[in-house]
């Protein structure tokens, strides 16, 4: 998470400096006006989460694609429309407050990994087809 309200104040009061009484370190090459926080677990936890929504999100609409009998560019709108309709969700829980959450824009947070679930997508979407239709 981004703490924008955090007075670092770059060392300026003496803080982490020889005779100051700052609590760990120098705080002159972290801190400073306009410099964002972000508490690492939380970031990780975030990605993690959304990951596993994303991944899940691949099998299952492959799954659908195949049993619906979508095949060739049919595929992967179907694959396009329903990931940007996950990360659409996803933003919505967010309140469209990607910053809080993450450093990438939104264009990057739309786009981000479409190469990997793509790949589950397409690993469900022929097993599926193949089970439904040729089997």
């Amino acid at each position: 998470m981004i703490d924008p309200m955090a007075d670092l104040d770059g060392g300026v009061s003496g803080a982490g400096q020889a005779g100051g009484t700052g609590t760990g370190g120098d705080f002159s090459t972290i801190g400073g006006e306009g410099k964002d926080i972000f508490d690492v677990p939380s970031v990780q936890l975030n990605m993690k989460r959304m990951d596993k929504v994303r991944s899940f999100m691949g099998i299952v609409s492959g799954c659908v694609a195949g049993v619906l009998g979508l095949t060739g560019i049919e595929g992967f709108v179907c694959f396009g429309a329903l990931h940007l309709i996950v990360s659409i969700c996803l933003l919505f829980k967010m309140n469209f407050n990607l910053s809080k959450y993450s450093r990438q824009s939104l264009l990057v947070f739309l786009t981000s990994d479409i190469q990997k679930f793509g790949m589950s997508y397409m690993l469900f979407w022929t097993l599926f087809y193949g089970l439904v239709y040729l089997f």
